[in-house]
C-alpha cells in the first residue's frame, strides 16, 4: 500500500526547497515554451508540479475518451484519442530520463521517486477504471472499423498490442500487482546503471614507475599522464600515470608488455557492478523474478517470449533457433581459431599452452598477429575529432539529401534569460543542429550533441528522441546523440571506436529525426524493436569503408588522407572478424535469452558465474582464471528495450548486412541509393511492417535482373 501522506510530504519539501509555485501556467518538463526545451527551468519541484499536471491532464482525456458512445465512436475520437492519452506524462518521463543521463543531481533523484510515487497511487486508483478500454475494443470490433484503410487498420493493431501491454483483461489486484512489478523493475534498472557507473568511475590505477607501461605509445603517455597532472597526482619532479576510463585499459592490455599492469587494468575492466561497495547479481536475480511474474500475469509463459511477441522473432524459440543457427555457423571457425591461437602461445612461449589468463588475451592476439603494424598509435592521427565530425555530417548530408546547420547554444542558470537567437542546453559542452532539406530548405528537426566524458554523466553512447513531430502540431523531432569520449588535448585524437560509435549512434538519429508519423504514435520508436538497430548497424559500415574514409580521414598535422594501404588495413579488420569476436555477442544474446526463458528452473538456485560459465563453456576460451558473468555490467540486458532481446543487435545486423550490398552495388557514396535508404528505410516511420520496409529499399535499388534478396 502507497503511503499518500509520505508521497505529499516528499512534495511539500522540494517544492518549498525549490521555491517553486504550484498552480503556475506553463509546464517546461512537458510544454516547451518555444521551439527548443528550457533545460533550466526544469527545477526539482517544478518536476512535480508538472507531474501532477500531466496526471489531471491524463485522467481528463481518458474521462473524455470513457464517454464516448458506441453512436460516436469514430477512428479519430477511438483509436487517435487512445494512443494520445498520457502524451505530456510520457513526455515528462523522457526529459527526466534524460537529466539523470546526462546531469544527474541528488535533488532530481528525489524529486523522480516523488514522481513515480504520484504516477503509482495514480494507477492504482484508476485500475478498476476499464472504460477507456471498453470503448476501444467495442470500436474495434464495430464493422466501421473492419471497413478502414491498411495505414489506419495497422494503427488499430498497433493500438490493441497498447491495450494489452496495459493489462486490458486483468482484474483490478492484477492490474495494481502490474503497476508495481513494472515500477520495481524500473527502480532496479535504475539502481543497476547506478552501480555500474560508480563502479566504473572510481576505478583507477596509478602508476609512478614507466616500467610497468613498457610499450605503451607516446601518445597514450601523454594523455594518461596530463590525467594524472589534472588530479594532482603528477607533477614535474615525480611524474605519474592515470589509468581510468577516460585512458583506456583496454589499450593497455593490448600494447603493455608488463603482465602484472595488464592484470591489474583487466580487474578494473571487469568490477563494473561488482566492485567498490556495489554488487549488481541481487538486482539481476530480483528483476527476473520481476520479469517471470510479469510474464505469467499477461498470460506468457516466460519473459522472452513476452519480448519476442512484438518482435520479428516472434517467439523466444524462433529466437532461441536464430542464435543456434549463427553458434552452429561459426563453431567450427571458432575450434580451429582457439586450436590456432593456443598453437601459436606455445610457439611464443616456446612451452604447451593450453589455457589462458583473461587479462592477457588481447596482448597475444596483437603479438600472433605480427606486432605493432597496425595499432592505436597508427590510426588515431587520421581521426582528429572535428574533422572526424565534420566528415560524418558532411557525409550524411550528401548521401540523405540533408543540410546540417549548428545553432548557438547557451548553459543557463535556473533564473536567467536565454539570448536572442540561441538556444538552451543542459551542458557547456552541448551543442546543437537544425536539420533541413538540401533541396527544399524545409525544417525537418533537430539534434543535440553531447560527446565528452564528465562527472556523473552515464557511462556509454546511445541516442535518444526528446520529442516526436504530431501530425496537427507545432512541433519537430528532436533527440540526442550521447558519447562518452575522452575530453582529450590538443589535438584530439579519436579511437577508431570513437568513430564507429558516432556512426552507429547517427544512424539512430537519422531515423529518430526523418521519420515522419502520420499518425501519433506512428514514429521511428515504433518499429519492431528487432529492427530498431538495423539503421545504425548499417550507417556504422561507413566507418570502415576506404572510400567514406577517403573524405574525412586525414592527418592531423600533415592534412594527408589515410594511406590506401592503412585503410584497406581498417576495412580487413573488420571483414575478417573473426569466430572468436563474433562468439561474444552471441555469448551475451544466449545468456541473455536464456535467463529470460528459463530463469526458475535452471539459474535461480545456481551462482550466477557457475551456471554462466556452464551453459557458455563451448564458445568460450579455456580461461585459467574466472571471467565474472557480463550481465552484472551490461546495462543493456536491464533495460525493457533489450531484456531478454539481446539478440536483437544480431538480428538487426543481418538485415543490414542484406540492405549494405545494395549500396556496394551501386557505390556506398551513391546519393541516389541513400535517397531511397531515406525515403524507404527512415521517413516511414512504423507505418508499415519491418520487413516490407526492407523489401520495399530492396527493389528501389535493385538493378535490373539482380532481384531483391531476403534476410533471415
Amino acid at each position: 500500500m502507497i503511503d499518500g501522506m509520505k508521497i505529499f510530504a516528499t512534495i511539500g519539501i522540494l517544492l518549498g526547497a525549490s521555491g517553486w509555485v504550484m498552480g503556475a501556467a506553463e509546464h517546461p518538463f512537458f510544454r516547451p515554451g518555444a521551439e527548443f526545451p528550457e533545460w533550466s527551468r526544469m527545477t526539482p519541484g517544478q518536476l512535480l508540479a508538472d507531474t501532477q499536471a500531466a496526471l489531471e491532464e491524463t485522467q481528463q482525456q481518458a474521462r473524455e475518451l470513457g464517454e464516448v458512445t458506441p453512436e460516436r465512436a469514430d477512428f479519430e475520437n477511438t483509436f487517435v484519442a487512445y494512443s494520445c492519452v498520457g502524451d505530456n506524462l510520457r513526455h515528462l518521463q523522457g526529459m527526466v530520463s534524460h537529466l539523470l543521463n546526462v546531469a544527474p543531481a541528488p535533488e532530481l533523484m528525489q524529486a523522480q521517486r516523488g514522481m513515480m510515487m504520484l504516477i503509482m497511487q495514480f494507477g492504482a486508483q484508476n485500475a478498476a477504471d476499464n472504460r477507456v478500454s471498453q470503448v476501444v475494443m467495442e470500436a474495434a470490433a464495430a464493422p466501421w472499423a473492419q471497413t478502414l484503410a491498411p495505414l489506419q487498420q495497422r494503427y488499430v493493431q498497433m493500438v490493441l498490442q497498447q491495450l494489452r501491454e496495459s493489462g486490458v483483461g486483468l482484474a483490478p489486484e492484477q492490474l495494481g500487482r502490474k503497476a508495481a512489478l513494472e515500477q520495481e523493475l524500473r527502480m532496479l534498472e535504475q539502481q543497476f546503471v547506478q552501480n555500474v557507473q560508480q563502479s566504473e568511475a572510481q576505478w583507477e590505477l596509478i602508476i609512478t614507475d614507466p616500467a610497468e607501461l613498457a610499450g605503451m605509445p607516446e601518445p597514450w603517455m601523454r594523455q594518461a599522464q596530463h590525467a594524472a597532472e589534472q588530479r594532482g597526482l603528477s607533477t614535474p619532479g615525480k611524474p605519474a600515470w592515470l589509468i581510468c576510463r577516460a585512458t583506456a585499459p583496454a589499450a593497455v592490455m593490448s600494447l603493455c608488455e608488463v603482465e602484472e599492469t595488464r592484470r591489474k587494468c583487466w580487474q578494473g575492466v571487469t568490477c563494473a557492478g561488482t566492485a567498490h561497495g556495489v554488487d549488481n547479481e541481487p538486482l539481476l536475480r530480483r528483476a527476473l523474478e520481476l520479469r517471470h511474474e510479469l510474464a505469467r500475469l499477461h498470460g506468457f509463459a516466460n519473459y522472452a517470449d513476452m519480448q519476442a511477441a512484438t518482435r520479428m522473432a516472434g517467439s523466444a524459440e524462433n529466437a532461441r533457433a536464430f542464435i543456434e543457427k549463427q553458434l552452429a555457423k561459426y563453431k567450427p571457425q571458432f575450434d580451429r581459431e582457439v586450436a590456432a591461437y593456443l598453437d601459436g602461445l606455445s610457439r611464443l612461449t616456446g612451452q604447451p599452452v593450453s589455457s589462458i589468463a583473461p587479462w592477457n588475451v588481447k596482448y597475444y592476439d596483437r603479438l600472433l598477429a605480427g606486432g605493432d603494424e597496425f595499432n592505436i598509435a597508427t590510426v588515431m592521427p587520421y581521426f582528429q575529432r572535428d574533422k572526424v565530425l565534420g566528415g560524418l555530417l558532411r557525409l550524411w548530408e550528401d548521401m540523405l539529401g540533408l543540410r546540417f546547420e549548428e545553432r548557438s547554444a547557451v548553459c543557463l542558470q535556473p533564473g536567467q534569460g536565454c539570448p536572442a537567437g540561441a538556444v538552451e542546453v543542459w551542458h557547456p559542452d552541448v551543442r546543437v543542429f537544425e536539420v533541413k532539406d538540401a533541396a527544399t530548405g524545409g525544417h525537418l528537426g533537430a539534434f543535440y550533441l553531447d560527446l565528452y566524458q564528465r562527472g556523473g554523466k552515464r557511462p556509454g553512447s546511445w541516442c535518444m528522441p526528446l520529442q516526436f513531430a504530431c501530425p496537427g502540431r507545432d512541433e519537430q523531432n528532436l533527440a540526442t546523440l550521447v558519447t562518452d569520449i575522452p575530453p582529450t588535448q590538443a589535438p584530439h585524437l579519436l579511437h577508431h571506436r570513437y568513430v564507429y560509435t558516432l556512426f552507429h549512434e547517427f544512424g539512430h538519429l537519422m531515423h529518430l529525426i526523418l521519420a515522419r508519423q502520420p499518425l501519433p504514435g506512428m514514429h521511428a520508436q515504433k518499429v519492431e524493436p528487432d529492427f530498431m538497430e538495423m539503421p545504425s548497424k548499417l550507417q556504422e559500415l561507413w566507418s570502415w569503408e576506404p572510400e567514406a574514409l577517403r573524405t574525412f580521414a586525414t592527418h592531423f598535422s600533415t592534412g594527408e588522407p589515410m594511406p590506401a594501404a592503412l585503410a584497406d588495413q581498417l576495412q580487413a579488420c573488420n571483414q575478417a572478424t573473426t569466430a572468436r569476436n563474433r562468439m561474444q555477442v552471441l555469448r551475451l544474446a544466449l545468456l541473455d535469452l536464456e535467463m529470460n526463458m528459463n530463469y526458475p528452473g535452471q539459474f535461480r538456485d545456481r551462482p550466477l558465474d557457475e551456471a554462466a560459465a556452464e551453459l557458455l563453456a563451448p564458445w568460450q576460451l579455456p580461461y585459467s582464471a574466472t571471467v565474472p558473468c557480463e550481465l552484472r555490467a551490461t546495462t543493456h540486458t536491464m533495460s525493457p528495450m533489450y531484456a531478454g532481446s539481446f539478440y536483437t543487435y544480431l538480428w538487426s545486423e543481418e538485415l543490414a548486412a542484406t540492405a549494405f550490398t545494395r549500396f556496394k552495388a551501386a557505390g556506398i557514396l551513391n546519393p541516389a541509393v541513400g535517397a531511397a535508404y531515406r525515403r524507404t528505410i527512415l521517413e516511414p516511420g512504423s507505418s508499415r511492417p519491418a520487413a516490407e520496409l526492407l523489401q520495399d529499399f530492396m527493389q528501389a535499388t535493385a538493378a535490373p535482373g539482380n532481384p531483391a534478396s531476403g534476410a533471415e
